[in-house]
Formats: structure tokens, C-alpha cells, sequence
């Protein structure tokens, strides 16, 4: 059986990443902290990289200049290799909409070099990070109190097991029996172990249940007698806020009862996350934003955008007597320092261009506070600035802006809109506060129900759903009508 062979032509469009354009994606979507580990790993292993501020004297090498000693030390005699990378511009790399306009936009706008705040930097203190040390973690703490204790062998085995088994909240994680075979010993030595274990500070550490917890921390605050131990023996009442039962039960005053559930909701519910297990994370902005001469004015924090150079050291190398081999290691690494240098910057102009248009877009919020955020989506500042919105929403995210205001991620400033009785546009950041001022305002005998804040809210001529009342309120950590009824008679409104 004969088989048909077929050519056929066919055209179509795709996009192809090239290893450059890879890498201005990769440092656009990182955040400042990424990125600078991401510079070191380059400045440890590029030997043309090296920092601006490590030589200030010299004038940074040009790329222009860098390529032209590397053609001249090529000389025209030189094989051609297809398969190297040539210095022509990106956009013949790519074909069709890969350019990479279509990830920065054309770069046109007023970009210019910022200066810092006089606040942002100091040549006199050293770095931050330099002056921090390493958390000391709940179990470093309880080990140094059991290893101070007057304990013999067998006593200081079963305490390290019981602190081996508390979780990072504090609690006890492992039940007395299988502490007690582990350890080969008995489980009345491990309850005398435990006793010598819960007496460490912080208070209410190694218990097992939430009552026990707060009963040890009583005890620490000699605290631990009645109406208090009684009422930790009904949790469950206070926790449905069933007060009229409580009182009953306690034979208290109103006024006692208050005291009592002030007590106990002072107490920490888990003891343990006093003590970190990592060390903090500070936030640097990558943006300022001031008001300067009636106007808003972005700024970019030059500190979180370090600026590399080529090394001119090596790059006149190139124009010395050097073997074959050595002559392509510095040429790969002149054209990776050049990817690289040409990406910072295209980084840190997008940012900047991305910031300029959210502050034009949300001046009312930085003017008047976060009940004027206007409606905005990624596309509104894409279509603003000319760039693609994927772009737009690699800037946004793990970047932030320090403002008047506070500090901020710039996905902040992204909310969906809801529309009032007279057709204007709300951002739902804006509802939520507004939500969050209606409960700050309640009757703590009488909270608002949900049904009554979408009541007060389309008196206000916002019109929003109890369920998305509901949703927010999730969000802002607001809880139920029912858990927020204080002490006093009355019921909550509806």
C-alpha cells in the first residue's frame, strides 16, 4: 500500500520568549527583597557586574562603548555563529507582539532620576538588616528554663519531651502516655514534669485544652478563684455571649459579670505566638509620593532600585591579548551585565509610570482619606500609561508606595465598583469603611444586623446586599450582631 505525502504552507502568529525578555519579566514581577538577592546571586557570579557605588570616582562604561570594544576585539576575520546572540535591538528578536513594548509600552512619559527623601536613607547608620539577630523560638525559651531548673537526669528528659511536643501556639500536642513510653517512665512523673513545664513563662504554655490555658495564666495573675475559674468552666456560654444564663449561673451582678468577661478576654487564647519562628520581614516602599506646590509628586525609592555598571577593568580587557575561551567568558558576561543593567531600568520606570497613574487616578483617597478610593481595574492604569495589562499587574503586586497616609501595596488601589440610587460609582474598599464606621458607631448593647447595615447604607445611597454586607464584614474581621452584643438588657436591632 502506496503512502501520500502531503506538503503544506501554513502562517500563523507566536510568540516567542527569548532568554532576554524572560529575564525583564522575571525582575518586573519580583519584590524588592527578591530582587536584591536576585542582584547579589548576579554580582557573585558576573565578574563585569559591580555596583555604582562601589566605585564613584569612574564614570560608568556605556553600552555603546562596551559593544564597540567587543566588535573590534571579534575583528572581522572571525567565524560567524548563528546560534550567538547579536546586539541588535529586541524587537528583531521577537516576532509579531512579543516586543517588548508590549511588556513596558512604548517608554515614553516623563521618567526622569528621583532623589530620596532626606528620611530614607542615612550614610551614618548602618543597614537595618546588619543590626538584626535571629528570634529566640518558644521552644529556645522553655529549654532555657528547664536547663536553669534544679532537675536531675530522668526529671530533664521528660521536661525536653514535653517541650518537644508544644505546638507553636503553646498547647501540648502529644497526650501523657505516649510521652511517658517514649520517655520509659510513668505518667504520674510525666504530670509532675508537666506541672514544672507549665510554670514557665510565657504564662498558660503546655496546656492541653483552651480552658487549662487560661486557668494557668489566672494562676500566674493570682487571679484564680471564683466568679473567674467558674466562669472559664463555661466557655461555651460566654462564647454564645448567652450573658442572662452567666449571671444566673455565677449569681453575679451585671456590673461583676462585665468585670469577670473583661478578665478573661484579656487573656492570651494562644500563649505561644509571642515567639516568632522567623525572623520579620520589614517593608521596603518602592515608591514615595508627596505633595509638593499643590501637586503630587511620585518618587521612586532609589535605595530598593540598586544600579549596576559594567566593570571597566574587565570590559578594556576585551581589547587586550586574550585567548579564545576568555575572550567569549568576558563577552557572555558583557552582554548578560548588559541584559540585565537594561532590565533594572525598564523595571524601575515602569514602577514609577505605574504609581504616576494610580496617584492621578485615586488623588481623592490621598486627599481625603480612604472613603473617596474610586472604582479601578488593571486595565483603567494599562490603558493609561500604554502598557499591557499583565504588566500592570506584575508592578502591582508585591510593590508598595509610601504615602500620607500609611504604606501600601499598589493592589490596594484595585477594588470593583458598586452603584448608588443616583448612578455613581462606589469602590468597595470605600463601602467597607463606611461599614466599618457604622459598627464603630453602634449601640454595644444593640449592634447593627447586616439587614440594618444595608438599611443605613441605602439611606446613604449605597445599595449593597445583606450577603455582601456579610462578606465584608468576614473581611474586615467584623464579627456577627450576636457576638458583638455587649452586656445590657435589649436585643440587636434588625
Amino acid at each position: 500500500m502506496a503512502l501520500g505525502l502531503e506538503l503544506k504552507l501554513r502562517m500563523g502568529q507566536q510568540l516567542v520568549m527569548t532568554p532576554q525578555l524572560q529575564m525583564a519579566i522575571k525582575l518586573l514581577q519580583m519584590s524588592s527583597l527578591e530582587l536584591a538577592d536576585y542582584l547579589q546571586e548576579e554580582l557573585d557570579k558576573n565578574p563585569l557586574l559591580e555596583r555604582e557605588e562601589d566605585r564613584p570616582d569612574e564614570d560608568v562604561v556605556g553600552m555603546s562603548e562596551m559593544l564597540a570594544n567587543e566588535r573590534a576585539s571579534e575583528g572581522s576575520n572571525s567565524p560567524s555563529n548563528e546560534d550567538e546572540p547579536s546586539e541588535r535591538n529586541l524587537s528583531e528578536d521577537l516576532p509579531v507582539d512579543a516586543s517588548w513594548s508590549d511588556i513596558y509600552g512604548d517608554g515614553s512619559g516623563s521618567f526622569s532620576a528621583p532623589q530620596n527623601f532626606d528620611n530614607t536613607s542615612s550614610s551614618e547608620a548602618p543597614p537595618l538588616e546588619n543590626t538584626l539577630v535571629r528570634n529566640e523560638t518558644l521552644t529556645d525559651y522553655l529549654l532555657w528554663q528547664l536547663g536553669v531548673s534544679a532537675l536531675n537526669e530522668k526529671e530533664r528528659l521528660i521536661g525536653t519531651a514535653i517541650i518537644d511536643a508544644i505546638d507553636d501556639n503553646g498547647y501540648l500536642s502529644a497526650d501523657l502516655q505516649s510521652i511517658a513510653e517514649m520517655t520509659g517512665t510513668t505518667v504520674e512523673e510525666v504530670e509532675d514534669a508537666l506541672v514544672l513545664v507549665q510554670s514557665f513563662e510565657p504564662a498558660g504554655v503546655a496546656a492541653r485544652t483552651l480552658a487549662e490555658s487560661l486557668l494557668l495564666q489566672l494562676k500566674s495573675r493570682k487571679q484564680a478563684h471564683p466568679p473567674f475559674t467558674t466562669l472559664l468552666e463555661n466557655l461555651e456560654d460566654l462564647a454564645r455571649r448567652d450573658f442572662r444564663k452567666l449571671k444566673r449561673i455565677l449569681k453575679i451582678t451585671d456590673e461583676e459579670l462585665q468585670e469577670a468577661v473583661e478578665l478573661i478576654q484579656s487573656l492570651n487564647p494562644k500563649p505561644g505566638l509571642a515567639f516568632g519562628s522567623e525572623q520579620t520581614n520589614y517593608i521596603a516602599p518602592d515608591v514615595y509620593v508627596r505633595k509638593q506646590d499643590g501637586q503630587w509628586v511620585v518618587e521612586v525609592n532609589t535605595d530598593a532600585m540598586p544600579k549596576l555598571r559594567i566593570n571597566r577593568e574587565y570590559d578594556n580587557a576585551l581589547n587586550g591579548r586574550l585567548s579564545a575561551q576568555d575572550k567569549r567568558f568576558l563577552q557572555d558576561n558583557a552582554r548578560s551585565a548588559q541584559w540585565l543593567i537594561k532590565s533594572l531600568e525598564q523595571r524601575s520606570s515602569t514602577i514609577y509610570r505605574v504609581a504616576e497613574s494610580i496617584v492621578r487616578f485615586q488623588s481623592n483617597f490621598l486627599e481625603y482619606g480612604r472613603e473617596h478610593l474610586k472604582p479601578l481595574i488593571l486595565k483603567d492604569v494599562a490603558d493609561d500609561i500604554g502598557v499591557h495589562e499583565s504588566t500592570a499587574s506584575r508592578v502591582t503586586s508585591n510593590k508598595y508606595i509610601h504615602t500620607p497616609r500609611g504604606i501600601f501595596e499598589l493592589k490596594y488601589f484595585f477594588s470593583s465598583s458598586l452603584v448608588s440610587q443616583s448612578g455613581e460609582n462606589h469602590s468597595s474598599e470605600a463601602v467597607k469603611f463606611k461599614i466599618q464606621k457604622l459598627v464603630e458607631s453602634e449601640s454595644p448593647s444593640r449592634p447593627y444586623s447586616d439587614e440594618k447595615l444595608a438599611k443605613l447604607l441605602k439611606d446613604q445611597g449605597i445599595i449593597v446586599a445583606r450577603r455582601t454586607i456579610a462578606k465584608y464584614r468576614d473581611i474586615l474581621n467584623i464579627p456577627s450582631s450576636s457576638r458583638r452584643k455587649q452586656l445590657g438588657s435589649g436585643s440587636s436591632e434588625s
